[in-house]
């Protein structure tokens, strides 16, 4: 009987873990282009609804309610009911650039990545940490390179973080056509890498997807 209880009893904590860790993984803030899809990643029994308390029915697919128009919303993360996080839904104009004619100084971005939000990270001890934290990096700013050295793509970031061995990395981004460094201490996770807390997207591509670095 007692061993049954045990067998329960980690049962249930591996179970909130899951929970504790998915919901943390979710941004608080997240950047969207106008059309573009909410793409959450949620488990069952997790909902997400409006400041109304209408709840948004696909999660994981299109919702044309939230990128409509441009603008700010607020959502709400909810386990059973309860609100559990707090989230903000940044919709910006779509734009298209169209280069033609004579070059006359426009710089157009063919790599690095683009910061669409950040999270909290649980470290290898299972504490909750946010690296990025007093970096100066927002939402919205182009990581272009890692210990002066430039990044194509997320594979390259990635790739270059994983090589800190557990120091700073100096970071460059852009921010409204200025150049400016800061540095930051990866956290090191139980999958053995070391992460910023920034959702991130290739700058060059039209994929949708955002992944946590």
């Amino acid at each position: 009987m007692k061993k049954i209880k045990k067998i329960l009893l980690i049962l249930m904590l591996f179970i909130i873990l899951v929970y504790v860790t998915n919901i943390t993984s979710i941004p608080n803030d997240l950047i969207l282009l106008q059309g573009e899809n909410l793409n959450l990643k949620t488990i069952l029994g997790l909902s997400i609804s409006d400041i109304n308390g209408q709840t948004i029915e696909a999660v994981n697919t299109d919702d044309d309610k939230i990128s409509n128009n441009v603008g700010k919303v607020d959502l709400s993360l909810n386990l059973a009911g309860f609100s559990v996080k707090d989230l903000t839904v940044n919709v910006i104009p779509n734009s298209v650039v169209i280069p033609s004619g004579e070059t006359i100084g426009l710089r157009l971005y063919t790599s690095g990545v683009l910061v669409v939000g950040m999270s909290e990270i649980q470290g290898v001890d299972n504490n909750n940490y946010t690296p990025y934290k007093n970096s100066g990096i927002k939402e919205g700013d182009m990581i272009t390179k890692v210990d002066d050295e430039s990044i194509t793509c997320t594979a390259d970031l990635i790739s270059k973080v994983n090589e800190c061995n557990g120091n700073y990395v100096k970071i460059t981004y852009v921010r409204d056509g200025n150049n400016y460094d800061t540095t930051i201490l990866p956290t090191k996770t139980s999958e053995n890498e070391y992460k910023l807390g920034l959702w991130v997207r290739d700058a060059a591509s039209r994929c949708r997807y955002n992944y946590i670095l």
